[in-house]
């Protein structure tokens, strides 16, 4: 396996235990407002990095490319970003929280517009 595709599966790996942890801890102190942290971190972390990981393993020719780093620098920065960004947010940090959670959301979605570039460049038609 590449590389780049075993960043994205132990990434993936470690986005869902933390998950796991981070809803025993809500369901456990009765704190369900980290909620949206929560669920992005298990969407976006786990299930997102996952397929990454997948499609990369697939297309070990799309791994080599520069815009696959680029993807994964953006995709696994803005989601930390964005995670931290929300919990500070919903735990009352509004002030640091918000410009974090809008700065990795923006981070997120340069990261997605990398990945569908990717696809594209996967299903496409090959030259010969």
């Amino acid at each position: 396996m590449n590389a780049l595709a075993a960043f994205h599966l132990r990434a993936a790996a470690i986005y869902v235990a933390l998950g796991m942890v981070a809803g025993i801890v809500m369901a456990a102190s009765q704190h369900f407002e980290y909620g949206p942290a929560h669920g992005h971190l298990n969407l976006l972390g786990f299930a997102s990095a996952a397929i990454y990981g997948l499609v990369l393993k697939d297309r070990p020719d799309l791994a080599a490319t520069r815009l696959a780093k680029v993807h994964a620098i953006l995709a696994h920065l803005g989601l930390v970003v964005m995670t931290i960004g929300l919990t500070l947010m919903f735990s009352g940090d509004a002030a640091t929280g918000e410009p974090l959670a809008k700065a990795g959301s923006v981070i997120v979605l340069l990261g997605g517009l990398a990945f569908i570039a990717l696809v594209f460049k996967a299903t496409g038609p090959r030259t010969a």
